[in-house]
């Protein structure tokens, strides 16, 4: 139960992030409140995501979030949604907690309720990011495989 909701207050601070910066983007910040987003529905639709996880997924995800430092979370969203490379630092932050965490925590985001609709757009993204981040900085830190393009 607890790792359950440690999991939805990820949810909520990454969607919540991610809704705020796509807001910015259109160069007019819109309210959480005034985005058309039924909070019954959203909490349902998510609530049913994480009660079809095991256990040990929740762990696995969990774990990957915790190797991700906020700073280079909040870059990531950023350039996913611009289009646009991040930092060598975020770079080592992400192939460092590999990427079959990177690829999950995308997977698990775009799932929910709020980004559902972007995930066809931003999915393809958060691949073109890795792999640019392997291409420049894996060769310092070691090499992870780039996802196939």
């Amino acid at each position: 139960m607890e790792k359950t909701m440690l999991i939805t207050f990820l949810l909520i601070a990454i969607t919540s992030m991610v809704s705020q910066t796509l807001a910015q983007e259109e160069e007019e910040i819109i309210p959480m409140s005034s985005l058309a987003y039924e909070p019954t529905a959203a909490y349902e639709y998510d609530h049913e995501l994480l009660n079809h996880m095991t256990t040990q997924r929740i762990n696995f995800l969990q774990d990957c979030s915790n190797k991700m430092s906020s700073k280079c979370g909040v870059e990531m969203a950023k350039g996913l949604i611009n289009d646009k490379p991040v930092s060598e630092e975020c770079c080592e932050n992400f192939l460092k907690i590999g990427r079959d965490c990177h690829e999950g925590l995308m997977n698990f985001v775009f799932a929910t309720y709020e980004l559902k609709d972007v995930a066809n757009e931003i999915l393809p993204r958060s691949k073109k990011m890795w792999n640019k981040c392997v291409q420049t900085t894996a060769p310092k830190i070691g090499a992870p495989l780039a996802f196939e393009t």
